[in-house]
């Protein structure tokens, strides 16, 4: 039984010490540096095991049949050659089907090819027992064995049973590195193969360095085997790990041939590290994209986030996100070191969600090349903006200027020209914040003018009203072609983005068992909001719906019969994906949504016109979906809970009352609309144009508890009464029914405030000032008219009109301008000259 010893070392029982061998020792072999050691701790045995990984001839035997590194074999009994064609026959076993007068179907029922090789490369002499290889196929006999036949002139079989046909033991190895044949025969120096090579390669250049030439002179290409013989340990453990990371993280399939022709090409550059290996240009997309992946995985493998952020480029990777940030662009040494530590301080804020991109490496993105605009403008200064302590105002104005004149002549919109203030803005406070502008920070010296106020962020466009949904009629001739799509996969998504008014990545992101019931045994589908970070949500669904899923849950399985449920997706790609684990994305989704969407004919308008197919979009469905609910007349409150969202403005922003609906509300409100004193308006408001009736509060501003006519007031938006908002008295006011409850809990407190100055000591407030903040008798009877009022018009109705008035009162309601308390009276403010710069006007 062996124990644990120093140093690492293992004793057994007889008190004999050993070494424990290391993940480099399986690997590679002793002797390694530290970075391969690194290197080798990360590969896992198993997967070495997995990828047929020989370290004792360091070559690698990729299984046929493995789902990322497998090869496409030959159909014919016996023969494992690699068959790349569609018909799965490799060209020997065809020739051998045309002699026997079969077809391709029949190749199965060919007989084992017998002596003929079961795959590319030597197999052993036919002289029994003998070690050494063969020299060619037809032949079948080694060169020590072939010499002979051709010595003593007699066919195969005799010379097979001839007494001078004596087994002899194998040659040496090929003396080139990459190869793992026998040589020809005991004194030469190379397999058959290699030594009609260097005779070609002498041929095309006499002055060959043999020696040189046997190192990097590529392995005799082997279906099913790749050698990394001849390459430094270093480079065997980066492609090992490489391809590791390629079948575990990227799942991607990896083309044999071109995992050698990887492998050669680092031999015949000698490279001592896949960084230092440069790709040809005339290779390949797909040479150049494994070569690229591994190279990528094994600087990951020897990086750290404390080496990472030192660099000017960084590999979000390493520190838990997605892409790249080049901070290359900013020329200033302290404006760059800012930039960097900004971005070591915001990238731990933000969401991680394994396997899936997310946006934050494009938020860091967006922040360093708002820097970088900062830069290419202080590069105009005299000092290149090389110095922080001589930076000022005047700067960060010209700054300003700058992006004014890009949007102008149309080389940023007005959008990049607001974020780029606003992200410059952020990373200059959070510097400050971090103590960067303090003495011995990068920015030491920085001046406090030097920074962006509120004010110099351009105003944005006020949003109109939410237009993004599509009409019913266009709706209808989508949902009509839903059979031209061809992929089950993207007709579901699309089918459950239309039904459920998901968005596109909550809809992709679906897993395999997303669908439940409720305890009345309706279906319910559970997602989640990933853009909220509210996972688990469910969502109530129609039975159409569930069996959309239920249909797409039976093709998923079929196709994935040993992935365990719980690890299945219910969209799988067909991309990068052998076990069912991996969604499509919303990109993917959103090209074959638009693809089938111009494939389809002209949708038409109801007037007869051509509906724009650019607005069909797959998020144009979840505000199609919202308003749908709300012409349904589903409550606000419950829309945001189908839409899950967290705030109640964010789903008014999805969808518009209709024109009809909301005419018909302010009608039925402004029937029941009464002044100051009490007295209904509406008769006298009937005799209004037309053209204007459509626009209810065109000509007034909205007042607590009502409107105002006055129009001074009007023209400054309710906040310029020249009465100091004494709205209960005064006769521009009016009020509707809508406003009651708001009226009533004016009231209220009217009457609390009243009671708790009565309650107070005649010594805390002046006589003067008690008489101010007390709320007038007159004022509480007035607001109790307008009620009593309002509730005797309420009680004059029928039963069916009272209904239509709440449902009128709701819609006009949900979608007012809402006037919180009192307005308050604007103060002067005295012009007194600035001494901070950081003060406004």
């Amino acid at each position: 039984m062996a124990r644990s010893g120093p140093g690492g070392r293992r004793v057994d029982d007889a008190g004999h010490v050993f070494a424990v061998p290391t993940a480099a020792d399986r690997l590679v072999g002793r002797g390694v540096d530290e970075q391969t050691a690194r290197i080798a701790a990360q590969i896992n045995a198993v997967f070495l095991a997995e990828v047929g990984w020989d370290r004792r001839t360091g070559v690698l035997f990729p299984p046929a049949g493995h789902p990322l590194l497998g090869r496409p074999v030959c159909l014919a009994p016996g023969c494992t050659t690699t068959a790349p064609d569609r018909t799965r026959i490799c060209q020997a076993c065809r020739r051998r089907l045309t002699d026997a007068g079969l077809s391709d179907d029949e190749v199965t029922s060919m007989p084992p090819r017998g002596r003929w090789r079961a795959r590319r490369g030597p197999n052993g002499c036919v002289v029994d027992g003998c070690e050494r290889t063969w020299v060619s196929s037809r032949k079948g006999l080694c060169r020590t064995h072939l010499d002979l036949q051709a010595s003593l002139g007699m066919p195969l079989s005799v010379f097979l049973a001839h007494p001078l046909a004596r087994p002899v033991p194998a040659c040496d190895p090929c003396t080139v590195a990459a190869c793992t044949r026998q040589r020809r025969h005991r004194d030469g120096d190379y397999c058959e193969a290699h030594q009609i090579r260097l005779r070609t390669a002498r041929a095309k250049d006499p002055g060959l360095d043999e020696h040189h030439w046997r190192r990097v002179e590529p392995a005799i290409g082997r279906g099913g085997e790749v050698s990394l013989r001849g390459l430094p340990d270093r480079v065997v453990a980066e492609v090992l790990f490489g391809l590791q990371q390629r079948c575990r993280l990227n799942a991607t399939q990896t083309d044999e041939a071109v995992l050698r022709a990887v492998c050669d090409d680092l031999r015949r550059q000698q490279a001592a590290c896949l960084g230092d290996y440069v790709v040809p240009d005339e290779r390949d997309l797909e040479f150049k994209g494994l070569a690229r992946c591994l190279a990528g995985h094994a600087r990951r493998a020897l990086a750290t986030p404390e080496t990472e952020v030192t660099k000017d480029e960084w590999d979000l990777v390493v520190l838990g996100h997605h892409g790249t940030v080049s901070f290359t662009d900013i020329t200033q040494d302290w404006l760059r070191q800012v930039a960097k530590r900004w971005a070591a301080d915001d990238l731990p804020r933000r969401r991680v969600r394994p396997g899936r991109r997310t946006s934050a490496g494009l938020s860091v993105r967006h922040h360093v090349g708002a820097l970088a605009r900062l830069s290419q403008s202080l590069r105009m200064r005299p000092d290149r903006g090389e110095h922080p302590a001589g930076l000022g105002r005047a700067d960060m104005e010209a700054f300003l200027h700058r992006l004014a004149y890009l949007e102008s002549g149309g080389r940023i919109s007005r959008d990049a020209r607001t974020r780029a203030v606003r992200e410059v803005r952020v990373v200059l406070t959070r510097a400050r914040a971090m103590g960067l502008t303090r003495p011995g920070g990068p920015a030491a010296g920085l001046g406090e003018d030097f920074t962006l106020e509120r004010g110099d962020i351009p105003a944005e466009p006020e949003p109109g009203e939410p237009h993004r949904d599509l009409p019913a009629e266009i709706m209808r001739q989508i949902c009509a072609h839903l059979d031209e799509l061809t992929c089950p996969q993207m007709r579901t998504a699309i089918e459950l983005a239309i039904d459920t008014g998901r968005r596109p990545e909550e809809i992709c992101d679906l897993d395999y068992d997303c669908l439940t019931r409720d305890s009345d045994g309706l279906p319910v589908l559970v997602y989640d909001n990933h853009k909220a970070d509210r996972p688990a949500r469910r969502l109530p669904i129609s039975q159409h719906t569930a069996t959309v899923i239920t249909t797409q849950q039976q093709r998923v399985r079929t196709r994935f019969p040993h992935t365990p449920i719980g690890e299945l997706k219910l969209l799988p790609t067909d991309r990068r994906n052998p076990d069912g684990r991996r969604a499509i994305t919303p990109f993917s989704l959103g090209f074959h949504h638009r693809a089938w969407i111009e494939r389809l004919p002209v949708l038409q308008t109801p007037d007869g016109g051509e509906f724009d197919k650019t607005k069909v979009v797959l998020y144009a469905y979840r505000h199609t979906y919202a308003q749908r609910h709300a012409d349904a007349g589903v409550p606000v409150d419950v829309l945001r809970e189908l839409m899950s969202h967290r705030r109640l403005d964010t789903t008014t922003g999805y969808y518009r009352v209709g024109e009809e609906r909301r005419r018909e509300a302010v009608d039925r409100v402004a029937a029941m609309q009464f002044d100051r004193h009490g007295n209904r308006l509406w008769p006298q408001a009937q005799a209004l144009l037309e053209a204007a009736h459509p626009c209810p509060g065109l000509h007034e501003a909205t007042v607590p508890f009502g409107a105002c006519a006055e129009p001074s007031n009007v023209t400054a938006g309710g906040h310029s009464c020249p009465f100091r908002f004494r709205c209960a008295g005064c006769d521009h006011f009016r009020t509707d029914i809508s406003h009651l409850p708001d009226l009533q809990t004016y009231l209220d407190d009217l009457l609390r405030t009243r009671e708790r100055l009565l309650a107070t000591s005649p010594t805390e407030l002046d006589p003067w000032a008690r008489t101010e903040a007390t709320p007038s008798d007159e004022e509480i009877h007035r607001i109790r008219t307008l009620i009593h009022r309002l509730r005797t018009g309420l009680a004059e109705l029928t039963p069916d009109e009272r209904r239509h008035v709440d449902d009128a009162i709701a819609v006009v309601r949900r979608h007012r301008t809402v006037t919180l308390d009192m307005p308050r009276i604007r103060q002067m403010t005295p012009d007194f000259p600035r001494t901070n710069p950081e003060q406004t006007a």
